[in-house]
């Protein structure tokens, strides 16, 4: 069974959400294993390759909200991914593009196993949200691309040109294009049933052993996630 994920680096739910995916997967005893298709979608097409604004102005800008008020929804945040097991710093984020760590992505998938395209992933993520690594620069990705055995001078080459930013830009037109969709993570399963945001794990195996189960009905399941207006929690 595949499961495409549209979600974005800069999306704080999409890393948790994906997460939790992650963690109920291991968990289950599969004859095959559950293919991950990662589809781009970018929440802030027009943030710029160098920060301009930190998270909390970004909260603030986003939802019209005091400083105190944007503190406690980044607290919010920060409480919801230390139960799946991950240590945000959100304070610290820097506010940039997500098209590079993106188009990494689709040409890392050309070359490395499903389980190192999936390091990968979650590699772009925690630099993001946990080291507070700067995710548009060029550098930061060609490490975190040798991290999971890609070759630095290889990856520096592809990152310089303009290389898979239609596959990203068409990602995001499908998307866009479906009339159930709200907020990313957004997880499609073959059977049509659909994940909107982040839900407990519980519900995500569920979800899981429902869509393999060409007898039940398609569903979907909605959470806390980022959109068009934003992140809202």
């Amino acid at each position: 069974m595949k499961i495409q994920i549209w979600s974005d680096f800069q999306c704080p739910f999409c890393y948790m959400g994906e997460k939790k995916l992650e963690n109920v997967i291991s968990k289950m005893e599969l004859t095959t294993p559950i293919e991950i298709e990662f589809r781009a979608y970018q929440i802030n097409p027009k943030a710029p390759e160098i920060p301009a604004e930190t998270m909390l102005d970004h909260f603030m800008d986003g939802h019209d909200i005091t400083p105190e008020q944007a503190e406690r929804r980044m607290a919010g945040i920060t409480k919801m991914a230390a139960k799946a097991g991950l240590h945000y710093n959100l304070s610290g984020v820097k506010v940039c593009t997500s098209l590079p760590a993106h188009r990494l992505m689709k040409w890392a998938a050309r070359k490395l196993s499903p389980g190192k395209l999936r390091k990968l992933n979650f590699a772009i993520f925690k630099a993001n949200f946990e080291d507070n690594l700067l995710i548009s620069d060029l550098n930061i990705l060609a490490d975190l691309a040798t991290s999971v055995g890609i070759d630095r001078g290889e990856t520096i080459d592809f990152l310089t040109t303009n290389k898979f930013t239609d596959s990203v830009m068409h990602d995001q037109e499908v998307i866009d294009t479906r009339e159930d969709f709200e907020f990313v993570p957004f997880m499609l399963a073959p059977d049509g049933s659909v994940i909107q945001g982040v839900i407990s794990e519980n519900q995500i195996l569920e979800w899981l052993k429902n869509a393999m189960d060409d007898s039940s009905e398609a569903t979907m399941a909605k959470g806390d996630g980022c959109g068009p207006e934003g992140c809202g929690i």
